[in-house]
């Protein structure tokens, strides 16, 4: 049986905690400290599973815990809950080699999810391995993010929830995960100013509430898409960064692929005629404008089929076709399947890869 430990000094808070792991996790064994001195006795019982320390400041006496906790238990995965600001939680529990963390208020679901994923396949390894997977992802995006390549930022994005949902079948440890890469996209934010900030903290807390929502691959990925969208937008209001004519020019294309623009809108963005920019983005790209157009609507196409149950006609809509049969003829040429017949071929994958689990 796995056991929890809680360090929680607020009595209400504590019993809390309690309710909700027993709720979501009946088969823990949960210990409960009611001051940090406890937690070391309680650790010299037997070993733990899982510490989950309510951290009010970083003060001496919760560092001390941690500290000695990690020193006496060195597998026992520990997450951090605390109602600081988000930066100063994240230098702390990194400075003192903290697994992860969870903002307070939090869902109970989020509570749950947390402990699901740090004692998923049994202990410290796995969850540093969890971590250091997306914080490996974070750290590519934010390369492309200093180079201003959109399409590789949203790329490395979608990138990493495949890998995600390869990983486990536990949708709550999905949700949490998720939520834990989206707030490394609006750590990222963090040097481009107020209006970015404020926007892409507004964009967080509408995703902390929207539970239904982070369970679903391809949403939480417009979500992810869209606190992409606030970054360049902000790069590019800022004239200060050293963004390239002809990177400019791709990201404002890779940025309105769905929307369907046309070679002459383009033209007008570059400020340039439709004949010269039409040789200009085939020189910075190798194909033509139409041929790189299509081939983006395709890709966002298969992520639709594949991580949606969308109707077909609504995914030509979602992709500015305005007849489904163009759409399907399109899609066919350049995958050499219908659209209907590539979403079975993945699905029937998918149940075979789940199978052989």
């Amino acid at each position: 049986m796995c056991r929890i430990l809680i360090l929680n000094e607020n009595k209400l808070e504590r019993e809390n905690v309690r309710k909700i792991l027993g709720q979501g996790l009946p088969e823990a064994e949960l210990l409960a400290a009611a001051a940090p001195g406890q937690v070391l006795d309680l650790l010299g019982e037997g070993p733990a599973s899982l510490f989950i320390a309510d951290v009010p400041w970083f003060d001496l006496a919760h560092c001390d815990v941690i500290a000695s906790a990690k020193e006496l238990a060195p597998e026992m995965p520990i997450l951090v809950t605390s109602t600081g600001k988000r930066g100063d939680i994240v230098a702390n529990v990194w400075r003192l080699g903290v697994e992860d963390y969870l903002l307070k208020p939090y869902r109970p679901e989020w509570l749950v999810a947390a402990a699901r994923v740090m004692m998923q396949w049994g202990g410290r390894a796995a969850g540093e391995w969890e971590k250091e997977h997306r914080e490996r992802y974070l750290k590519l995006a934010a390369e492309h993010m200093q180079t201003f390549r959109y399409k590789k930022c949203t790329n490395t994005t979608k990138d990493y929830l495949d890998s995600l949902y390869e990983q486990t079948d536990d949708i709550d440890v999905i949700r949490f995960s998720a939520l834990l890469f989206a707030e490394g996209l609006a750590r990222l934010g963090n040097s481009l100013g107020p209006s970015a900030q404020l926007k892409l903290s507004a964009v967080m807390e509408r995703f902390r509430l929207r539970f239904d929502q982070q369970g679903r691959k391809y949403d939480t990925f417009l979500v992810l898409e869209k606190m992409w969208g606030i970054i360049f937008d902000a790069i590019d209001e800022d004239r200060c960064y050293a963004v390239s004519d002809e990177q400019r020019v791709l990201n404002y294309v890779d940025r309105n692929v769905k929307e369907g623009i046309g070679l002459d809108e383009a033209a007008e963005y570059a400020n340039m005629s439709s004949s010269y920019f039409s040789k200009f983005f085939k020189r910075i790209t190798g194909v033509n404008f139409i041929t790189y157009m299509m081939d983006g609507k395709i890709s966002a196409a298969k992520s639709m089929l594949t991580d949606t149950d969308m109707p077909v006609v609504n995914i030509a809509y979602e992709l500015s076709y305005s007849e489904t049969n163009y759409f399907g003829k399109a899609f066919k040429k350049k995958v050499g399947l219908t659209p209907t017949e590539y979403r079975e071929r993945h699905r029937k994958s998918r149940r075979e890869a789940l199978g052989s689990r």
